[in-house]
Parts: structure tokens; sequence; C-alpha cells
């Protein structure tokens, strides 16, 4: 996630590798994952704003007062959601793009299944010398077939980086643009999905998640007309990413999805909304829901396919 790259300290960043060692704790099994790296990784972040959610993620609430409603299901059942596809595509890619990476770990815990893939983690530089410097005090080492490449989306373009990188005749890729898109503006976006279009072969495929366009708006308040009506924990989400300085500057509108696809010469293999997730990770054999899901996100998985 290449936010606050000027300081290299990403708030959200640290966020999310935190609930995903909160998840990797748990007792309750559909809130559970395995990204025992973040577990790891977490115990590094002494910032304050990670030493503040430490403090309210301690136990089996999965509410606080520093996240908001509905964020750490939703970033659990991304998690997942991500994972499944990984596991299951697994050796059908020769290069995996992990674009704003954060501090994903894939590359290492899926080292055995993905190890004749080459990856390639693009994000920042000085997240990602920040990451790399992390990796190193805990003594983890990045797997041989993971490339960090460093990229600055507001002064470097991907086709650039691309170009060195060239695709042999039915090589296949993957792309993950995970809680990357909504911190980029909209040019920024379209010269990113333009450079993978490009690049991309028959049968490459692409995972992103965004938010919806109609929550960028400000609001003062919960009006009549008010963007958050209906919503479950967005306006303490928008709230809180503009206070830490990393707002969302790009949304899509729900029924613009496929069309956008279209667009880069993708086509949608799934769509999975908040309920959707919630269906599919969060309720029980009587049809119970047993977590409530933010309901500012979407999860997109499509294929490339050339005319």
């Amino acid at each position: 996630m290449p936010k606050k790259a000027k300081s290299g300290f990403s708030a959200t960043a640290e966020l999310t590798c935190l609930l995903r060692a909160k998840s990797y704790g748990e007792k309750r099994l559909h809130l559970k994952s395995d990204d025992y790296v973040a577990v790891i990784l977490s115990q590094t972040f002494h910032s304050l704003f990670s030493m503040v959610q430490k403090t309210f993620l301690l136990g089996d609430d999965v509410f606080n007062l520093a996240t908001p409603a509905g964020i750490y299901p939703y970033i659990v059942a991304r998690t997942l959601y991500i994972d499944d596809i990984f596991k299951k595509t697994a050796g059908r890619f020769s290069k995996i793009f992990i674009l704003g990476a954060g501090y994903d770990s894939r590359a290492i815990r899926f080292y055995h299944a993905l190890q004749h893939s080459h990856i390639f983690e693009i994000d920042h530089p000085t997240m990602q010398q920040h990451k790399i410097e992390k990796l190193n005090e805990v003594h983890i080492s990045p797997p041989s077939n993971l490339t960090f490449l460093p990229i600055d989306f507001n002064q470097q373009n991907l086709t650039d980086t691309l170009a060195t990188l060239p695709l042999q005749s039915g090589e296949k890729c993957l792309f993950l643009l995970e809680g990357l898109l909504m911190y980029l503006d909209p040019a920024q976006v379209k010269t990113l999905l333009s450079s993978i279009s490009h690049y991309s072969s028959d049968g490459s495929q692409i995972i992103f998640d965004f938010v919806y366009d109609h929550l960028l708006v400000d609001d003062g308040g919960l009006t009549d007309n008010s963007p958050f009506n209906g919503e479950y924990g967005v306006k303490e989400s928008v709230e809180g990413v503009r206070s830490i300085g990393e707002a969302w500057t790009f949304g899509i509108a729900a029924n613009d999805i496929e069309a956008l696809l279209q667009q880069y010469g993708f086509t949608l293999l799934d769509k999975a909304d908040a309920h959707e997730l919630e269906k599919r990770f969060f309720t029980d054999k009587q049809g119970k829901c047993l977590e409530r899901m933010n309901t500012a996100s979407c999860l997109v998985y499509a294929n490339r396919e050339k005319s």
C-alpha cells in the first residue's frame, strides 16, 4: 500500500498487518486465518498508532474504539478470499505481481506452492525498504523467487518496469492490487490498469478491491441524502482514513465494474461485496450470520481475454 509515501509510514498498512495477526490467534474458527508472518512482523511495530491498536485489539471482541465497525471481519474475509485464489491457481502463473504490497506475506507463506512462479512485490521505495528492514529484524529471509521492485506511482509508470520483464509465449501472470486502488487518483488508476492490460496475455488474471465512488464525497453529517445512509461502519471508515492523511481518492460505481474491466480486456470471474462475503465466510449451517461486514468495499476477480 503506497500511502504516506513521504514519511514511509502507512498506518493502514500496519493496521492490516495487525488485524491479520489477530486473526491468526483467533479461537473463533470463522475468523481464523493463517498469516503467521503478520504475527511476527507486528511485534516490531512501535508507532503510537500501532500501540493504540494493539491495546484495543487484545481479546475476542471484534469491536474496538480504534477500528471502524466491520473492518476486522472484512480484512479477514479479504485475506481468506485472496489466499484461496492463490492456492487454487498455484503453478498456473509464471509471474505474480503484488502491487502496493505493504506487509503482504504470500510469497513466504505459500512458497512451496508458488516456488515455480517468479513473484514481484511492487511498492513505494520507502515503504518497501521499511518492510525489508522489518523482515531482517525478525530474521525472515525472502524466498529466492521473490523480487522487490520499488516504484513511486506518483513519479514512475508501471509500463516501464514491466517492459524489462517480458513474457514468453504462453506465459500467464497474476496481478494482485489489495487495498491499493482507493488510495490512487483516477488518472493513476487508468495508467495502472492500462499498463496491466497491455502486458497481460490471454489467461492472465487480476484481483483487486475497491470502494464505492459515492463514498468519496464530503459529508458533514447523516442527512436524508447522506451517502452513508444504510451503510455499516462506512462513515467511521471515511473519517478514519482522512484523519490519518490517507483519504480515499478513487472509487467505482457498483454497476460499472464489468464495463471498467471490459475497457481493459478483462472479463469478470467473481465479485464479492460485503453481503456476499458474509454469506461465504461468516454464515453458519443454520443460516445465521456470525459477523457483520463493513460495507465500503467490494472484491473483484477477473480474467484477461484479448480481442
